[in-house]
């Protein structure tokens, strides 16, 4: 899975899903395989309550990457462009 890919489906999701909701207040914010979010995981990016061995994970933002890349999306693109970016 790209890195584009990623972020574009969590901002998918945020929008989707959390429309109304805080950023930081949402438990169950992106659903990923360990091996498509593995550097992400390891950089902090994105942080998980699951093992390596859950094999699919609920991922959530760190604060950085909220601000970064998950955000920015957000701001400049609408929920179907967001989609497509994500590979829906």
């Amino acid at each position: 899975m790209k890195t584009l890919q990623i972020w574009s489906e969590m901002a998918r999701r945020k929008v989707q899903f959390h429309n109304s909701e805080e950023w930081d207040k949402i438990v169950l914010w992106g659903l990923f395989l360990w091996s498509d979010v593995e550097e992400q995981l390891n950089r902090g990016e994105l942080i998980t309550f699951m093992q390596k061995e859950n094999r699919t994970i609920w991922v959530n933002p760190s604060l950085e990457a909220w601000e970064t890349k998950i955000k920015p999306l957000i701001e400049n693109h609408t929920l179907e462009e967001l989609n497509k970016m994500a590979g829906w």
